[in-house]
């Protein structure tokens, strides 16, 4: 019996033991956001009677923060469920906690624990800027979406700030963020320094309490290019003497005024608006033009073009009265070197008498003066009156101290007798050659080459002093500063030719000159600039809006008609050929084609055809439109991208005949 009594203790002391179950009905999410909720319905089940508190904690890092506490009765076998328990993930209730945590559940000396979950306050930024370079004054679009670790879209505001070097001048704006989605557009000053900056972009959410909950950081590249603002042009000196140099500086300047490393069109104009010389330069060197010794006082312009700036100034050629003073002979020669009318009294002392002449000179005239004096050497003074002197001593003879203008009249008749006997040394000769040969004289003469007529356009040499290779009229390009006319895409061909101003007699001459008669027959136009000739082939000319296949065929004739003269003669042609397209606006004026062009067309294909050794070099653009007609292999020369023309696709053999005939006929010679 005292077995019984003892199992039945023990079998109630092991019913005392018996805990409440704590069942959780909803499992938790991997990952919260602050300012999210986190439900947790539980249920309670128990074979015991229970009575006291049911508690839940949330347990991150070690640290039990409490956050729901109700009374629980229950009796034997009954169950309860507790649907309310909420965790609302703000600091006034989690205060710092975040990381991986847990929900305890607990009642009486009994618990439970949740799966584990973590509390997050990040947001995650995704998008960009809509371009990564940009000019000061232009807007930059900034635009992207922005969530959750959870994944839902976020809704805040977001930050952005261009760091510069200096902290007081930082580009600050703030956007708002809806449904995870923001769209910003970012007004760069139009004085921000050119360079490389960091776009700090911040994302964040708030609470109730204006506090913040979630946030988020990323960073963009932005460059700012330089942008043209200002020309400056400066004439080096304002004022200057017949015969010095023109000189200006240019500076291009950005927006905050620093120098930028370009090119700049210039054209010197004289009083009368006349173009004096044209150059394209970098803006690091010097412009400079020398004028000549006797050019006349005048005011003339420098015009500079570099983009959609340009600038201009004067410079003035200042009067020049001067004349040459040379004794010899007995004679006095004055010449007016200067650039205006000499018309001064000039003081000659013979000895101790002095003579006063008046001078009148045009400029680059000369006048001869006798001086007569009893026989003797005498110290002769020729004075301007300006500190300008010359002395001699001179034998003179003659009855009285006196000077005259010398007499061309002995001069005249030496010169006629002279030329008459060179006339009949020639015909002596010409009479004797004939004789011998026993041919009549008009019968050579109807034979003679010399009578044959010569080809129109045979005669390509031109003009004035600088002797520039010019096409007919109709065909001339001349570069404008300013024109208004049909914007249009033409197709430019470069030939450079190594000391042009020489090459232009004998047979390199006669080989530049083919080569504009092909131009012209062609319909394009030819503009010289140093050692450049631009072969423009422009839809005003040609009246087609393709030319890019003919400038094609032109540039490996042009190839083909140099290399040949290389191979017949000992004077070589050191060249290089290009081939591009742009844009320009042109129109025609008084029969010359004027032009102006858009962007950087000519100093592109001028750098192409310096980098050319005899072969025909294709900028990157024109090869796109010409894939179909030629074969060109890329090279990168200097930095610069090219195609070298290995070949033309011929369409049909027709073609090729006309241009192989066309090659036979350059290669005879003209008689």
């Amino acid at each position: 019996m005292k077995r019984g009594i003892s199992f039945l203790v023990l079998i109630l002391l092991m019913s005392s033991l018996v805990s409440a179950e704590i069942i959780f009905t909803q499992p938790v999410s991997k990952f919260y956001n602050l300012g999210d909720n986190i439900f947790s319905p539980v249920t309670i089940k128990t074979l015991n009677s229970i009575s006291g508190f049911f508690k839940m904690n949330l347990i991150c890092n070690g640290t039990e923060t409490p956050f729901y506490t109700t009374m629980v009765n229950l009796k034997p076998g009954e169950e309860i469920s507790l649907v309310d328990p909420r965790l609302v993930l703000i600091r006034t209730a989690i205060g710092q906690n975040s990381g991986i945590c847990r929900i305890k559940a607990i009642l009486g000396a009994d618990y439970k624990l949740s799966d584990e979950f973590t509390i997050s306050n990040t947001l995650n930024i995704a998008g960009g800027l809509d371009r990564t370079s940009a000019g000061a004054g232009e807007i930059v679009s900034l635009s992207g979406k922005v969530t959750r670790e959870t994944g839902e879209n976020a809704n805040g505001l977001i930050d952005v700030q261009v760091i510069t070097n200096d902290v007081n001048q930082n580009i600050q704006q703030t956007g708002t963020i809806s449904d995870g989605v923001f769209n910003m557009n970012l007004s760069l000053p139009s004085t921000i320094p050119a360079g490389d900056y960091l776009v700090d972009v911040k994302a964040y959410e708030s609470d109730s309490d204006g506090l913040t909950t979630n946030q988020g950081t990323t960073e963009y590249n932005l460059s700012i290019i330089q942008v043209p603002t200002n020309l400056e042009l400066t004439i080096v000196n304002k004022q200057i003497n017949p015969g010095e140099a023109i000189k200006a500086r240019l500076i291009l300047h950005d927006q905050t005024g620093v120098p930028i490393n370009s090119t700049a069109f210039i054209t010197l104009k004289d009083s009368t608006e006349k173009i004096i010389d044209q150059q394209e330069i970098n803006l690091s060197d010097e412009y400079s033009y020398l004028t000549k010794s006797n050019e006349p006082p005048a005011s003339w312009t420098v015009y500079a073009v570099s983009g959609n700036l340009s600038a201009q100034d004067t410079d003035t050629i200042k009067v020049n009265e001067q004349v040459d003073i040379q004794i010899a002979n007995q004679t006095i020669l004055i010449t007016n070197i200067g650039n205006v009318l000499y018309n001064k009294t000039v003081l000659v002392r013979v000895g101790d008498s002095p003579l006063n002449i008046q001078v009148t000179l045009g400029v680059g005239e000369s006048r001869k003066y006798v001086v007569n004096a009893p026989n003797g050497e005498y110290n002769v003074e020729v004075s301007t009156g300006d500190n300008q002197q010359v002395t001699e001593t001179m034998s003179l003879t003659g009855k009285a101290v006196g000077i005259q203008e010398a007499s061309a009249a002995s001069l005249t008749n030496i010169a006629w007798i002279l030329l008459i006997l060179v006339l009949a040394v020639a015909v002596f000769l010409l009479a004797k050659k004939i004789y011998k040969t026993r041919k009549p004289f008009f019968g050579r003469m109807l034979f003679s080459n010399s009578n044959r007529p010569k080809k129109e356009k045979e005669v390509k040499m031109l003009v004035g002093e600088d002797f520039k290779m010019v096409a007919k009229t109709g065909s001339k390009a001349e570069l404008s500063l300013s024109i208004r006319g049909e914007q249009q895409d033409a197709t430019v061909i470069c030939l450079k030719v190594k000391d042009l101003s020489q090459m232009k007699r004998g047979s390199p001459g006669e080989a530049i000159a083919k080569i504009i008669d092909i131009v012209d027959e062609s319909k394009g136009t030819t503009y010289e600039n140093q050692d450049y000739l631009f072969f423009i082939f422009a839809p005003l000319k040609t009246k087609t809006m393709r030319n890019e296949k003919t400038a094609l065929e032109i540039s490996e004739t042009i190839q083909g008609i140099l290399a040949e003269h290389n191979r017949k003669f000992n004077q070589k042609i050191e060249f290089g050929i290009s081939l591009n397209v742009g844009t320009i606006v042109a129109k025609i004026e008084d029969k010359v084609f004027k032009f102006m062009t858009m962007g950087s067309l000519m100093s592109i294909t001028k750098r192409i055809a310096s980098l050319s050794k005899g072969e025909v070099l294709l900028s990157d653009k024109i090869n796109d439109l010409l894939r179909l007609h030629s074969k060109a292999e890329k090279e990168i020369r200097e930095g610069t991208p090219v195609f070298v023309l290995k070949g033309i696709k011929r369409e049909n053999e027709e073609a090729r005949k006309f241009i192989n005939q066309f090659m036979e006929r350059q290669k005879k010679p003209d008689y």
